[in-house]
């Protein structure tokens, strides 16, 4: 059995929007990362202190299915629909935020950074972004087809490190 995993590029134009946006929140949020992601996972930009690129692309999938899985929560327990997702750590502070139909915007911080002005930018952004993304195709740029031992072994090496 072989998955493939598809990365997506934007046209010029966007592309350069949703870089300054992000580029914007980073330097407002001080936070270390900050990434967009479709609902799948799949990396739409990503800024900040990230050392490689299976480890962005790991980050990518977990922000993605941490928030899938509260969406399913808020679903079960009839809570209406999930807008933020906080995630907190002894001394990191993650946030995640829909963006509508299936985007995902996540920063990562230190706890010295305000929880109350991570979500206030991130918000702020997301209103940038949403209008951005509205019309914008993603175009497949590459497709990388990987076994499933071989992508257990990379994530255990990630997993170790």
């Amino acid at each position: 059995m072989e998955l493939d995993l598809v990365e997506y590029e934007l046209d010029e134009q966007i592309k350069k929007q949703v870089e300054a946006t992000m580029q914007n929140l980073l330097k407002k949020t001080s936070a270390s990362v900050v990434i967009l992601t479709d609902d799948a996972g799949r990396i739409i930009d990503i800024r900040g202190n990230v050392k490689n690129h299976v480890e962005t692309e790991f980050i990518a999938t977990l922000v993605s299915g941490l928030f899938s899985a509260a969406v399913e929560m808020s679903k079960l327990l009839n809570i209406g629909q999930l807008d933020f997702l906080n995630y907190e750590s002894k001394d990191t502070e993650v946030v995640m935020k829909h963006i509508p139909p299936r985007f995902l915007l996540g920063v990562i911080a230190t706890k010295k950074t305000s929880l109350g002005g991570l979500r206030l930018f991130l918000k702020e952004a997301s209103l940038i972004l949403s209008k951005v993304l509205e019309n914008a195709q993603m175009l497949p740029a590459k497709t990388v087809k990987i076994d499933v031992a071989e992508l257990e072994r990379r994530l255990n090496q990630i997993l170790s490190e």
